[in-house]
């Protein structure tokens, strides 16, 4: 348990001190948004397809990881969707707290997945996030056109999204690479080192710019909900979908990790677009985020603790 929390406080502390530097101003708004799309859009592909294009991809059971992950996605958005009538909120609030019990904080999970597991955890980590998003990225689109859209879904750039989606491609150029046995020349393979190295402390500063500390208490109620069913609900319907499927090793523990990772900050920007209550997604994200560092640990101790069963 120990170990474990000594692995992920450094990875929230990069986040407190990325708070840290925004709320001062140092070094300047103009900063902050650049730095993540660069992270999200270079750093993020470079470090996926060095680690797929040298993992080995046999031992990876995609079948029944990908059949975890479907369930796991209907099956949270089944319970948050019944939770509506208990929260007493508008359609367009209810938008957000679907985001933020489905969404999953690609950043974060990716950075403890390489600090528990190595190259191994960041390679099936990768793999996690290209199943769900295409999925949740429907759920959540669906969800916005419902409630805070009247029924008006436009699925069209769904397809878009997913292809231009750095996470897939990088996942795809990856396994092509890991397939063919195709060789990275030495000094692409020294830059992708490198842009590689950058990717977790650039995207975990950026995540901290983006909290915002601070939200009406007519609203807590729902931000404390979508904390509950994103932090302890998922993660529990993870693990227990996990097992009963036969998951079994590094995937198992990373199904536990994924599934108990705030949000994305996607959310918000979805939000925003559609409709959806995005000063409500603002706490729910920055709420999720502060309680994930107590969350985790404990989850990911009971989930290791049980990987080869």
């Amino acid at each position: 348990m120990l170990a474990i929390a000594g692995s992920i406080v450094p990875i929230f502390m990069l986040i407190l001190l990325g708070y840290g530097f925004k709320r001062m101003g140092f070094p300047g708004d103009g900063f902050w948004g650049p730095a993540e799309r660069m992270a999200y859009y270079v750093f993020l592909p470079a470090l996926i397809v060095r680690n797929l294009a040298a993992a080995d991809l046999a031992v990876l059971p995609i079948g029944i990881f990908g059949l975890t992950i479907l369930v796991v996605s209907i099956a949270i958005t089944l319970v948050t969707l019944a939770t509506r009538p208990l929260l007493r909120i508008d359609g367009s609030g209810f938008s957000s707290v679907l985001q933020g019990a489905v969404r999953m904080n690609a950043y974060v999970g990716l950075a403890v997945a390489q600090s528990l597991f190595g190259s191994e955890g960041l390679v099936v980590g990768a793999f996690f996030i290209a199943i769900a998003m295409p999925i949740l990225n429907i759920i959540c689109i669906a969800g916005l056109a419902a409630f805070a859209q009247n029924g008006k879904a436009d699925f069209s750039s769904v397809p878009k999204q997913i292809v231009q989606n750095p996470i897939i491609v990088g996942c795809a150029v990856g396994w092509i690479l890991n397939a063919t046995s195709l060789p990275l020349p030495g000094i692409v393979n020294s830059v992708l080192l490198i842009l590689d190295r950058a990717t977790l402390p650039v995207a975990l500063l950026c995540v901290g710019a983006g909290l915002v500390i601070g939200l009406g208490s007519a609203r807590i109620v729902a931000v404390f909900a979508t904390c509950a069913l994103k932090l302890l609900v998922m993660p529990a319907i993870g693990i227990g979908a996990a097992y009963l499927i036969g998951v079994t090793g590094v995937p198992f523990a990373i199904v536990a990790l994924f599934t108990a990772t705030p949000a994305s900050a996607t959310s918000y920007v979805l939000a925003s677009q559609m409709g959806g209550d995005a000063p409500l997604m603002a706490g729910i994200l920055t709420a999720e985020t502060i309680l994930a560092a107590l969350t985790i640990p404990p989850i990911l101790f009971w989930a290791t603790t049980r990987m080869a069963t």
